[in-house]
This record gives C-alpha cells, structure tokens and sequence, in this order.
C-alpha cells in the first residue's frame, strides 16, 4: 500500500510531507564522572561501581542483580548512618518500578527532591524483607562534578571583534561561549581545539550548537550570542585537549582561545544529552541595551529604542519573539491616524537559526502580502521599498542584534530624511507623528507575511523628545496553544472550498508549521483539511476565490502543484508555470472537474505528473499502486 500526503499551500501548493530523522546518543562511554566506590556485594550476587556525575545524578556502572528480590529498589537514606527501612526510593533510568535483573548494566539515578551530600548512603535494597542487597557509603565531604569557569576568551585588540564574556567547561565533550562576539568576515573561521597551549593547525573543528563541523558562515555577525560547542566522539573528551577558541585554517590565524586546565585539576560532569544545564540563574527581568529614548508598543512584549545623531536614526527594536518572527516599525500612512495602507516601516527579523539579522526597508501599498514579479499587481502589497516602487531604494542598514531571555533585539539606522519619496517618509524630531507597527512571522521567501499583532489604537511618537526609559522585560515563558485537531474528509466526491481566517498559531501555521498570510482555504467548512479522493472517480471542486490581486479580500489563488511551501504570488512567470500543473482563479466563483489518471506510464502533465518510484516529485495527478491518494489542503 501506498499513501501521498499533498499539501494545498497558502498559497496553496502540493509537496510531499516527510518525518524527520530521530538519532538516539549515548552517554561517554569512558567517563561517568567521579568514583563515590563500589557497592558492597551482600545478596542476589549484586556489584557495581558508583560513579556521581552531578550533585543530583550518579551512575552505576557494570551492575549486576539477579532480579530475584520480590520488592527491591535504588534506597537512600539520610537519617540513618547506614541503610536502613528509613530511606526513600529513587528513580532508576526515569523509573520507580521494582528493579528488574541486570548483567553488566548501567543505571542512571536521579536525585529529584535533594542533592548528594544530603545523602548518607545508597542500597539495593528490599522493602517487603527490610533486607540490604549491597551498599555504598556517600562521604559528607564528598565533592560533586560542577562546571568549570575559565574566564573571558579574547585578544586586546580584539581579533574579527571575537571576546566571550566567559568560557564555561559543562561536562567533558561541552563547552559553552558565553556572550561571544564575531564580527563575521574570517575567511574560513572554526570553533577549534587541540592539545597544548596554544592552537595550531594540528588541532580539529569542535560541533557547533547545531552539530556540524562545518565554518563559521562568512558575513554573519553575531554580538552577545551563548553558544555550546561539542567535542566529536571520534576526538575523545575535554582531558585530551589544552585549549579551546576560535581559529582561522586558511589564514593559520588564532581569533583567540583559552587554555584548559589539566585533567587532574577537572571534577566535571560526564556527557549526557538528558542531562539539561544551566550556565547562570536566569534573571527575573532583562533590559536591552539602552538608547536615549525609549516608547513601550506592547506591554512586556514590544518595545523601541532610539537615538538621533545629527541626521541620523539609531533605532532598537526589542520583543519577545522567535527567529523567523518579524518586528515592524515605521511612520503610519496617515499623518491624522495609525493606519497600516501606505506606511513606511523597517522590518527586522532573525533567521531561523538565530544566526543572522535583518532589517529592510518596506513600503506597504495594500492589505495583502508582496506580490512579484513583472505581472499585474507586481509590487502591490507588503513590500521592500524596492519590489513596491521601480525607482524605491532600501535605505535600511542593520546594525547590532542579541537573543537573550526570550527577548530578541535588533538594531539599524537610517537618515531621518532619506530622499526617496517613491515609498519613505521624512521623520520629524520637533513634534509628535503617528507611527504604525506590527509583529508577524516571515514567509519561506524571506517577506513579511500577515502581522499577529498591531496598533489597536492611534499610537503618536515624538522621535525628537527629551530622554525617556521604558521598563524591563519580564524572562517568563511564553505559553504556546497546540494546533487544532482536524477532522479528515473522505467519501466526499463535491468540495466546496472558501476562503477563511488562519487562525494564527493554533490554525493554519499551528497545522503545517508555516507562516501564512491570514486567510486559508476551508473546505466543506473545515480549516486545510486531509482530504481522500480515489482514482477512477470524479470529484468537483467549487472554488470561491480568485486570481484578481486588485480584489485583496479574495486574492487567494488556488492551485495544484508538487510545491509544499506554496506561495504563488510571489513566484516569478518561470516558476509559476514550472510548478503549477492545475490552477484556479480568475472567476470569482468556478467549477473544475478533475479524474485521476490510472494507468502507469501515462504521459507526464505540465512537467509536474509524478511517477510512482520517484517520490520527490509528486503531484495530484501521479500514477501509484494502490487505490488511495491521500492530499492535505494548505
């Protein structure tokens, strides 16, 4: 049997939908932190050796039990100055079940409600016989594995601007860069480690917090940023190396490294990927850089920065936000209102790694997202200034960026007076203006898609004022709803399909996992529903939409295509036609009837019919071998 799920994008596309991969680590098979001693073999032939690797974590390596024990458990006592029924039960490997039988196992055991030292004793121990299986003692001195500080990373003068704040050793494969700044134009820069002192081109690339080994890409700066970086399996653990940093392989140059002390003097914890670890208390509230005047857009959730220098504009925009989620700032299109329609707004953005900001210059001609391309209606919409005018220019540029606490902030400047008149506006500094602003997710093209948030009142701003401060955020976090449940639609050979609200999170980009534009396809009442249609019948679909970008309450076109992101407005003639084999649109209402073709081998339809072996390119039309086809609208 054989099932495609198709995909009806905003706006609305088919793609093949694949699960991700799943890779399941290990713990370092060599270290389990420090030795406590081995446990005192008393009955059911137990043994094993203690190891802590934590103040709430230990280890019990090669343990063997012969499971025969009616009622025994992991036992640890505090009251008592050896094992006794006045203990408690720990959880072993996640678990409170009764200890099953173990030959040269490991056991993982979580100390949840108190730490080590509070501990006096540990025991394979039976309740029901109030018997001891073997034991070790915990001593009140006993020392736990911690993190290691090693201080700030960085040259005077600073080499590519790289300085972290501090070095932090988390366990022996991990090491955290708190605060590190790059500048972003090292030719061929790597997080880098070796033996000795000092880095040379014998040492090797460290993981960075995504897992490659790959460079630093060229271009993206980064300020303030806490990253994580993993010793390769194949390259041992922290006591092989002597220091840590970031290196240069084509230029053989040393952007700064610290030294690692050596494995003696270390009591760190063993690496283990269920092990979460805090670098520092995470402060109740957290205020951005400060600037001379500042103005709340939304409480605790949206807030700008600005300084004037001569003619120009310094301006932060801090909120709480995602990468790939969207600040916009700018002049209202009215000079007597807050209104969206002909505003000129900068939009700010991280990538969704985190690891590039942005910041463009839009001028927003419509209620409706950018529309491409060379067509009609090219450049009406939510626009770079210059996509919406042939003579618009971009006069935006991005400064500093920092994602700290849930908070994401984006500096850039821009001249108070920039000279384009095609799409921007002249900020006053001597009386109050009306601004416009929003908050939104970025499409897979790079464009702003439909705001979450914006102005529910008329918001003025006096950019030229004296000194003003706004209060810090609060580090809480945010509270995500879960998507929707939609019901599948099957046996339904008439569709009719209209066009509805997204439903923000929890509706269309809650379904799909993509941003959308603020309205969405409902078919037969229903938000993108999975829909099963069957070779060999006819099915109809009644559409209530159109193709007319002049008619924004229903420019949503409709069509089929082997394209899961979707998007049709904003691709170019080119791609339209190469992705597009079924479209509809330009009548406002429009009947289409459509039959699966059923026979392997016919011929392909629009470059987009799929064949049955080649799963990377599938269509509504494909050929496959079993009587379902399975499509999800978008």
């Amino acid at each position: 049997m054989m099932k495609l799920l198709f995909r009806f994008a905003v706006i609305a596309g088919i793609g093949l939908s694949l699960w991700p991969d799943i890779t399941v680590l290990a713990l370092t098979e060599d270290y389990f932190g420090k030795l406590i001693g081995d446990l005192s073999s008393l009955a059911h032939g137990v043994k094993g050796t203690v190891y802590v690797a934590t103040n709430q974590r230990l280890y019990i390596r090669d343990f063997y039990y012969d499971g025969l024990g009616p009622d025994a458990y992991v036992w640890m006592g505090s009251e008592s100055s050896e094992p006794s029924p006045q203990g408690e039960i720990v959880p072993v490997n996640g678990s409170y079940d009764i200890l099953d039988g173990f030959s040269d196992g490991v056991l993982r055991v979580d100390l949840p409600m108190k730490t080590l030292t509070e501990y006096k004793w540990l025991s394979i121990w039976c309740r029901e016989f109030t018997v001891d299986f073997g034991n070790v003692m915990i001593p009140s001195d006993f020392e736990a594995p911690a993190e290691v500080s090693l201080g700030s990373l960085g040259f005077t003068p600073r080499v590519h601007n790289v300085y972290a704040r501090d070095v932090i050793i988390i366990n022996d494969r991990q090491i955290s860069l708190v605060e590190l700044d790059y500048d972003g134009n090292g030719p061929d820069a790597f997080y880098w480690a070796g033996e000795g002192e000092t880095p040379t081109a014998n040492g090797f690339p460290l993981e960075n917090e995504f897992g490659s080994t790959e460079p630093l890409e060229r271009g993206s700066p980064f300020n303030d940023k806490n990253v994580t970086v993993t010793i390769p399996e194949d390259k041992g653990n922290v006591f092989g190396i002597g220091h840590v940093g970031l290196w240069c392989v084509l230029a053989v140059q040393d952007f700064g490294h610290v030294d690692i002390p050596d494995a003696g003097e270390l009591n760190i914890p063993p690496y283990d990927p269920d092990v979460t670890t805090t670098m520092a208390p995470i402060p109740a509230t957290y205020e951005p850089p400060s600037k001379d005047n500042c103005e709340v857009l939304i409480d605790d959730t949206y807030q700008v920065r600005w300084t004037i220098e001569d003619d120009t504009i310094n301006i932060a925009l801090s909120g709480r936000i995602k990468p790939g989620n969207y600040l916009a700032f700018g002049l209202s299109g009215s000079d007597s209102t807050t209104r969206m329609v002909g505003s000129d707004v900068t939009v700010a953005w991280l990538n969704e790694l985190g690891t590039e900001a942005n910041a463009v210059d839009y001028y927003l001609s419509a209620y409706q997202q950018c529309v491409l391309g060379d067509g009609p209606g090219s450049g009406t919409g939510a626009c770079p200034d210059d996509v919406s005018k042939p003579s618009g220019t971009d006069d935006v540029t991005v400064g500093d960026y920092s994602n700290l606490y849930g908070i994401i902030t984006i500096s850039y400047t821009r001249p108070l007076n920039t000279g384009d008149t095609t799409g921007d506006q002249v900020i006053p500094i001597d009386e109050d203006v009306y601004i416009a602003w929003a908050v939104g997710p970025i499409n897979p093209s790079g464009l702003a898609a439909k705001h979450r948030q914006q102005p529910s009142t008329d918001f003025k701003i006096n950019f030229g004022r004296q000194n003003s401060s706004c209060p810090p955020f609060s580090t809480g976090e945010d509270v995500e709803l879960p998507p929707w449940e939609i019901e599948p639609v099957e046996d339904v050979e008439e569709f009719m399909v209209d066009i509805g609200q997204a439903g923000g999170q929890q509706g269309y980009e809650g379904i799909t996992g993509s941003p959308g534009w603020g309205i969405a396809w409902y078919v037969n009442g229903l938000i993108i529903p999975e829909i099963t249609v069957r070779r060999n019948k006819k099915y109809t679909f009644t559409i209530n939409g159109g193709d007319d970008p002049d008619q924004t309450a229903n420019y949503h076109p409709f069509y089929i295509s082997n394209d899961e992101i979707g998007g049709y407005a904003q691709k170019t003639p080119e791609d339209k036609e190469l992705y597009t084999s079924e479209y509809y649109g330009d009548e406002e209402k429009e009947e289409e009837e459509e039959e699966e073709e059923v026979k392997e081998g016919e011929e392909e339809k629009d470059n987009n019919a799929a064949d049955d072996h080649d799963d990377d390119n599938v269509v509504a039309t494909a050929v496959v071998d079993d009587n379902t086809t399975t499509m999800m609208l978008k």
